[in-house]
């Protein structure tokens, strides 16, 4: 397989836009358990389809990701596009429990071949000394459709009669990803460097690799103590008296963006496992010092300070396991890894919420440190001089 030369290459911007677009569809249920609320569907269920979506997306990745390759990633894009736009549509008739559970289910399903083809294809455009800068511009613009469109569906909802009505604009939005999909290289001819399907022999090769299951035991480390903070830190705000704990993570989202744009291409400069150990650190301490916050200016500063472990750890990561993974496994760990990020978002507020009720917001908070802590002797078993022998 001939690497890309250039980070920002066709390929690459395109991918870019895709992914821009896939994202504003998701930002737009930010109000979705509110037009939920309106529906005849009783209330102790409304969580329930709200989760539907990302259980689905649990299940579908690991079953499709060994069938999805670079070569034949772009049908699948396709497929899962048309499919994507199907689903949106299906909203508009689905107003009871039963409808909205198979209509999230659908999305769900649709959305994770569209992410997952995605993510195949965009390993395979990354130039070999450029994955951590690669996987850093990416983020910045899966981050920007959660900072713009929020803000803007109070409007849209006005100006379009209803949630039903932004969704369906959503809908038509995401036939722009048809033509960007036409401007990657052509795959519908066959490759046998990339074509196969992974057989069951190799996926248990790759993951018997201790850099790669470790990479990915710290990807799920991360985001289950993340969004322990994320789900939690509003009520802890509210409660120590803070007017708008909604700014920390504007804050925190701007410093990721910042760090992103403006330090990305140091990413691939110092050593990965030293960036991954100091974010670490830096994250476990800003985690155990919101429990002890009790002015806005301290509380504030700790969004600034979670921002830049933020914006180091979660493109290294992705960077280490780029460089650790053999070619034909780039795309599957990819996907991997995004699974660990769908797991942590399952299993963190589950856990998290048991401890809040039991204990309250200091040991949460200082427990979501300590989990920190439990991927730093991981980070010894990566290494990125070598890598996997296909």
């Amino acid at each position: 397989m001939t690497q890309p030369k250039g980070l920002l290459n066709r390929q690459f911007i395109a991918l870019n836009g895709i992914a821009f677009f896939t994202y504003c569809n998701l930002a737009i249920f930010f109000e979705f358990h509110d037009y939920l609320s309106t529906l005849p569907i009783p209330s102790m269920w409304i969580g329930f389809l709200i989760a539907v979506f990302s259980l689905t997306a649990l299940i579908v990745r690991p079953i499709v990701s060994p069938f999805i390759t670079v070569q034949n990633s772009r049908k699948w894009m396709f497929t899962g596009c048309c499919f994507l736009i199907a689903s949106l549509t299906l909203y508009n008739f689905a107003t009871g429990f039963w409808s909205m559970t198979v209509t999230r289910a659908i999305h769900g399903a649709a959305y994770v071949v569209m992410r997952t083809s995605a993510t195949t294809k965009f390993v395979s455009v990354i130039p070999e000394d450029r994955s951590a800068q690669a996987f850093g511009l990416l983020s910045v613009i899966s981050l920007l459709p959660f900072a713009l469109i929020p803000p803007l569906l109070k409007p849209l909802t006005g100006y379009f009669e209803g949630f039903d009505g932004v969704i369906n604009i959503s809908a038509a939005l995401m036939l722009i990803n048809l033509p960007l999909i036409a401007l990657l290289k052509s795959s519908w001819t066959t490759d046998p460097d990339g074509e196969s399907a992974l057989s069951i022999s190799e996926i248990a090769l790759n993951l018997g690799d201790q850099r790669i299951w470790s990479l990915l035991a710290i990807n799920l480390i991360v985001w289950t103590s993340f969004t322990t903070i994320f789900f939690y830190l509003k009520g802890f705000g509210e409660k120590i008296g803070i007017s708008n704990p909604g700014y920390f993570f504007l804050v925190s989202t701007f410093t990721e963006m910042a760090v992103r744009v403006f330090a990305g291409h140091l990413f691939d400069k110092i050593n990965k496992k030293i960036s991954l150990l100091a974010s670490l650190i830096l994250l476990t301490f800003g985690y155990m010092s919101i429990g002890i916050a009790t002015t806005p200016i301290g509380f504030y500063s700790l969004g600034l300070v979670l921002g830049l472990g933020w914006g180091t750890i979660l493109p290294v990561i992705n960077g280490f396991l780029f460089d650790v993974s053999a070619p034909k496994f780039r795309g599957l760990n990819a996907n991997l890894a995004t699974e660990m990020f769908q797991a942590g978002f399952t299993l963190g507020p589950f856990l998290g919420g048991l401890v809040l009720f039991s204990y309250g917001y200091l040991p949460l908070f200082f427990l979501s440190g300590l989990i920190l802590l439990a991927a730093i002797p991981l980070t010894f078993l990566s290494t990125n001089e070598t890598k996997v022998k296909q």
